[in-house]
């Protein structure tokens, strides 16, 4: 359950305070705990919140802002929707400093509605800020967009609620209307933006012609300043324009109409013309900005004028539809089709649609690349994860229009100058001053870092802007000599900053754990295999095909693969040695050593170096093997493996796997049900497992399908994520309840 905070001038009447409402009871359906801010005293409010609904009312003589911020403070929300402009401002004015998402409702059309100096320039100033506009027809997100107010924005029509609920005032048309009246029915609170004074005008035009006709104005008094002297023009005609007031029962007032007329100058999306379709009006509207456009179609479920329509247009119009009863009842028959496109049920799904996300933690990644091919499991962190994310690249500039990439980037290339002269210090400070910018910039609920090695350079900003920091340790990071010993200091240091870390298997956590990770701190996660790509393999139909994939460096053993190839081959039976094949997809440092041994061995026609392939590729070169081959072992240097991704793609592909007793290997292929492991450089023991595969199609065939359940039952991209995804959430809300504590 989250906390949502929604704040509005008033619950007055009017249509936005309607949707507002309407939300608040939406977000309770959907389980959220819902506070309602407004400026208006409790003997001004029309509308009545839902049940439960926390409402705050904002304190005399208080800014409005100043009040908002410290009532989000002592409740900070989850998420916070200001609903039109001034509220909308207001709210991310109280935001300043903090890191509440916000969203910004618009409910008119901006150019229309003209706004001091002041509110323009905060609404320059603050709009850009929103992390959403929800507006209400594509034209008011194109304007927004098109001005630089909003970087992102998300169309939520207003739903028609049918039938509508009546409340108190309860006004009998009846009472006031003669029962053989022709009416004419507009509804509205604002009578300049709802045009009523050019209606006014309009009714001179026709009212001769229709002796009957009554033009009626709900939802304003005959005592309003910017209507009396209209009125008191219209002489003998006066008594034909009926102004009731405010009424809590329109449905029964759009029933009696015959035409309904919306001669706005300027809208959001209008409430009273969905309703007036949905009671089956006939409707004449004004073209204005926006939203008649988006509903009617002149002709086939009402008439709509152009903007520059005049008041001689609108009169003529008026007359047209009230001397032709049968197209009126046409269009009234054809407009009760908007229940369905704009019903309660579709908005209220599309506004659950738009929820789920921004709910979500935000989180900042950095890493040090994405673009090398061998980083598959980076980006499918950034493709899949299902939280909000922005993310850094220590090894991408960006450009003039991305300053914070450039920034990134520019300071990771200093760090690693520092790194290589060994001042370990000093390539941690710039990096985390700049990260600590970021944070402040973006927001981040959390810190998700790429590689142990890159996590040092900025884990200080973690410390300094209690943002929670999570480290990704992938392999070398947590067994290379290279990164561990002139690290070691700075990774006993990160040790105590760190909320949480992922490793790739149980000898990479005991690693941590002797730098100082508390142990339950560490999750083990593998980073899975993608099942919508890797599938489909079948081992037993296809010759003794044995396949590498992996980078030529030592820690994947790729001399070894060589080795027990041809020491297999050349024990076989000559068919089946005939028909062996090697093939080694990846490149890297020992690929000169590699085609050097076979040059050597004259094996040319059988051992094929592919290089560096796609993901799709590679996939595909798995139907059509026999086996994948990873001896893995470890480095010289005391590089090794966290888990190779290969391994799980291959066994998901349902390929069995021969490679060896090295870090997560064991831990997803198991030995005689999913695969053949044999120990770390016994060259010997692979070329066993190899002939036993090529030998035996059918093994191949039970420990690929085997592979294959295992995979998919525990070792996916999605399983991965997941576990990532919930360890972020878990120490966002660590965060939150620790907060509140503090609060209470």
């Amino acid at each position: 359950m989250a906390r949502i905070a929604l704040h509005i001038h008033a619950i007055d009447l009017g249509g936005a305070e309607r949707v507002a409402l309407q939300w608040c009871s939406w977000l309770q359906e959907f389980g959220h705990d819902v506070w309602l801010y407004c400026g208006t005293s409790p003997e001004q409010v029309f509308f009545q919140p839902p049940k439960g609904v926390q409402v705050v009312v904002c304190s005399e003589g208080v800014s409005t802002w100043r009040w908002l911020r410290r009532c989000l403070e002592d409740n900070p929300p989850d998420l916070a929707i200001g609903i039109t402009t001034r509220p909308a401002i207001n709210l991310l004015l109280a935001r300043l400093g903090h890191h509440w998402p916000v969203w910004v409702a618009e409910r008119n059309y901006p150019p229309a509605r003209r706004l001091s100096l002041q509110w323009r320039f905060l609404r320059r100033c603050l709009y850009p800020s929103a992390d959403l506009h929800l507006v209400q027809t594509q034209r008011i997100g194109i304007w927004l967009e098109r001005v630089a107010l909003a970087r992102e924005w998300q169309l939520l029509p207003n739903s028609v609620q049918w039938p509508l609920p009546s409340q108190a005032p309860f006004v009998d048309p009846a009472v006031w209307l003669p029962p053989e009246a022709k009416v004419v029915l507009a509804v509205g609170t604002k009578p300049f933006q709802k045009g009523f004074d050019r209606l006014i005008k309009a009714f001179t035009g026709w009212a001769d012609a229709h002796g009957d006709g009554v033009l009626v104005l709900l939802g304003v008094s005959d005592d309003h300043p910017h209507l009396q002297r209209l009125l008191e023009a219209l002489g003998h005609f006066r008594s034909r324009v009926i102004l009731p007031g405010r009424v809590g029962n329109l449905s029964c007032w759009y029933e009696r109409a015959d035409l309904f007329v919306l001669s706005s100058r300027f809208e959001g999306s209008p409430n009273v013309l969905l309703e007036a379709m949905a009671y089956g009006c006939a409707c004449l509207a004004i073209d204005c900005p926006t939203g008649p456009r988006e509903l009617l179609r002149t002709g086939v479920n009402g008439v709509l004028l152009p903007e520059q329509a005049t008041v001689l247009d609108l009169a003529n119009s008026i007359d047209t539809l009230l001397k032709d009863p049968p197209l009126r009842d046409r269009l009234g028959r054809n407009a009760v089709s908007i229940r369905e496109q704009f019903s309660v049920e579709q908005v209220r799904t599309r506004m659950h649609k738009l929820l789920g996300p921004a709910l979500e933690p935000k989180v900042m990644v950095l890493a040090p690349t994405r673009r090398s091919p061998t980083e598959t499991f980076i980006r499918a962190n950034l493709t899949e994860m299902p939280l909000r994310q922005i993310s850094f690249f220590g090894d991408e500039f960006g450009s003039l229009y991305s300053p914070g990439q450039l920034a990134y980037g520019l300071v990771i290339f200093i760090s690693k100058v520092f790194t290589r002269l060994g001042a370990q210090r000093l390539s941690t400070w710039l990096p985390s001053m700049l990260v600590l910018l970021l944070i402040r910039r973006h927001r981040p609920d959390v810190l998700l870092v790429e590689f142990g090695f890159h996590a040092v350079r900025v884990m200080e900003a973690s410390f300094w802007s209690g943002v929670p920091l999570v480290v990704h340790f992938r392999g070398s990071d947590a067994s290379s000599d290279r990164r561990l010993l002139p690290l070691s200091e700075r990774y006993r240091r990160l040790m105590t900053l760190v909320q949480a870390l992922f490793v790739k298997s149980e000898p990479m956590k005991q690693v941590l754990i002797n730098f100082g990770a508390n142990p339950d701190q560490i999750t083990i996660t593998p980073s899975g295999a993608d099942s919508k790509l890797f599938y489909g393999a079948s081992p037993e139909s296809h010759p003794p095909v044995v396949l590498f994939v992996g980078r030529l460096v030592a820690k994947k053993g790729p001399l070894d693969a060589l080795e027990a190839f041809v020491r297999a081959r050349n024990r076989l039976e000559p068919a089946i040695a005939m028909a062996m094949r090697l093939r080694l997809i990846g490149d890297g440092p020992m690929r000169t050593a590699l085609e050097n041994r076979i040059e050597e061995l004259d094996l040319s026609e059988c051992v094929e170096m592919l290089g560096v392939r796609s993901p799709q590729e590679i996939a595909d070169w798995m139907r059509r093997s026999r086996c994948l081959l990873l001896p893995s072992r470890t480095a010289p240097d005391g590089d090794s493996e966290g888990c190779p991704v290969v391994v799980l793609e291959a066994q998901l592909s349902g390929l069995p796997v021969i490679s060896t007793f090295h870090a997560g290997i064991p831990e997803v292929v198991l030995n005689g049900e999913t695969g053949l492991l044999s120990q770390e450089g016994d060259v010997e023991g692979l070329a066993s497992a190899l002939m036993r595969i090529s030998r035996d199609p059918h093994l191949a065939a039970r420990l690929g399908s085997a592979g294959r359940e295992r995979v998919e039952a525990a070792f996916t991209v999605a399983h991965h994520i997941g576990t990532v995804a919930a360890v972020l959430r878990q120490q966002v809300n660590s965060v939150k309840i620790n907060t509140f504590s503090k609060l209470k």
